[in-house]
């Protein structure tokens, strides 16, 4: 090339840089404020900021230090925080243990299940205990079953969820001993003819309920099925009513338990007999004593393995136990909310996360005490992805847009699909997506869009954060 002409070149491609990154906000600034002018969106309470990464330069800004109600994007915050504290790797535990002497198959004592948190402990996982149980030589208990939820509090529910609960799954009780998500699974059928009783089971087996099936087999068409659970003496009763057309599938209802250590300690049980176990005295609640003899401990999938169930399908039960596991691992007392959320609030500080104005009410997100601003989570979204240690395991856990989790159906057709990860947040009125976009040239950007206040259906309001997401992908001038 002709070095007299080199130089002109150099210098008028310089110039052209700074045009050429105004006009790509700018462009980005368009379509994000059109996305946003939806009349279902209220400016003074929607909060919306892409950053670029690494160097976390902003792209684009709007109420981006406002606190606001983030729902379910606040368990980036305590997926960040475990991740920190405990290590991809780190395992929840269930510990088996005895007092008196075992010999011949009989343990004279008591058998004692301890709880470490498990938010995953599945009826297989305890059927797998039972039958380690039978291996190791265990015919009988003289003694009780005792189930040990020491290693949390007392409190079932987060401090600032309203006491008066549903009874759907999500709105689940918590236990450091908790069996199935502390659900039950009710499997409903229609009768082979018009009149016929349902077909109902539930799931897990367990003597703590008591199935009540009301409901009949109704027309071809219309009817409803009804499904609930009310406490009667030491049982819970689980009703079906209402009707099912003859020929339709099978409909499953998940319904959450009100005793969560009764319903461990029921499913126990049922499993210990399934494998020929006899246990004399029952089952009854309790602390293990430090005279126990340990017989085995029940490892869960690693952190990182539990976090992607967390993250993927919003699951609040998942998110308190991990904080609470937290809290008892890091500070050596019964894990609390107000311990975890310190820690919280401590690892946010440290890595440099803005907090002003940032208020923590629990883990999942389900309190609408929470507040969050735009500017923290996409801070912290900016530090775990230069935390080589963590950073990849806390990606890894977010929902890909158009193909898992949570967003499994968002952006249908768009070139963004499957280029976007992100976690969701939805109460009512509220609705929030945070987490990453790649460009076509491989760069990375992390955005967080908090719509408070927004009175559209929840689709619309998600191809709403859709069409910002996508604009993002397309910063650079990719047509999307």
């Amino acid at each position: 090339m002709n070095k007299r002409l080199l130089i002109p070149m150099l210098l008028a491609a310089l110039a052209a840089a700074p045009i050429a990154a105004a006009s790509m906000t700018e462009r980005l600034t368009g379509t994000i404020d059109k996305a946003l002018a939806a009349t279902c969106v209220d400016p003074s309470k929607t909060a919306v900021r892409v950053v670029s990464l690494p160097n976390g330069a902003p792209l684009y800004e709007r109420n981006a230090v406002e606190p606001l109600m983030p729902a379910s994007v606040q368990k980036l915050l305590v997926t960040a925080a475990a991740l920190n504290y405990m290590g991809p790797d780190y395992r929840f535990k269930t510990t088996v243990s005895h007092t008196g002497a075992l010999a011949n198959g009989v343990i004279e004592g008591d058998l004692y299940i301890k709880g470490g948190g498990d938010p995953k402990l599945t009826p297989e996982s305890v059927w797998l205990m039972a039958r380690r149980l039978k291996q190791a030589g265990v015919n009988r208990v003289r003694g009780a079953l005792v189930t040990d939820s020491s290693f949390f509090d007392t409190l079932d529910i987060a401090p600032a969820w309203d006491n008066q609960r549903s009874q759907r799954a999500y709105d689940a009780k918590l236990g450091a001993l908790s069996v199935s998500f502390n659900v039950v699974a009710v499997h409903v059928l229609p009768g082979d003819r018009q009149g016929d009783p349902l077909k109902a089971a539930l799931f897990p087996e367990s003597d703590h309920f008591e199935l009540v099936n009301n409901g009949f087999t109704g027309a071809q068409r219309g009817g409803r099925l009804n499904v609930w659970r009310d406490a009667r003496d030491n049982r819970s009763r689980v009703v079906v009513s209402g009707s099912m057309p003859t020929g339709t599938k099978e409909r499953v209802v998940y319904i959450n338990v009100d005793d969560p250590a009764r319903l461990a300690s029921s499913v126990f049980l049922n499993y210990l007999r399934g494998e020929g176990i006899a246990v004399e005295r029952g089952a009854r609640a309790g602390q293990t004593p430090p005279e126990a003899a340990p017989l085995f401990t029940h490892e869960s999938e690693p952190l990182a393995v539990v976090l992607r169930g967390l993250n993927k399908h919003s699951n609040n039960f998942t998110a308190e136990q991990v904080a609470k596991t937290m809290a008892a691992e890091v500070t050596g007392q019964p894990g609390s909310h107000q311990a975890a959320l310190e820690l919280i609030e401590t690892f946010l500080r440290e890595q440099g996360v803005r907090l002003d104005g940032v208020r923590l009410a629990d883990a999942s997100g389900l309190s609408r005490d929470n507040r969050i601003t735009a500017a923290a989570i996409t801070d912290l979204l900016a530090v775990m992805r230069r935390r080589f240690d963590i950073g990849p395991d806390f990606v890894a856990s977010l929902g890909i847009m158009g193909v898992d989790g949570s967003v499994k159906d968002r952006m249908k057709g768009m070139e963004a699909r499957a280029w976007a990860r992100a976690k969701t947040g939805t109460l009512s009125h509220v609705s929030a997506l945070a987490g990453y976009v790649a460009d076509p040239q491989g760069e990375l950007y992390a955005f967080t869009i908090i719509m408070n206040g927004v009175n559209c259906h929840y689709r619309h309001a998600d191809q709403i954060e859709d069409a910002i997401v996508s604009a993002v992908r397309g910063v650079n001038g990719v047509p999307q």
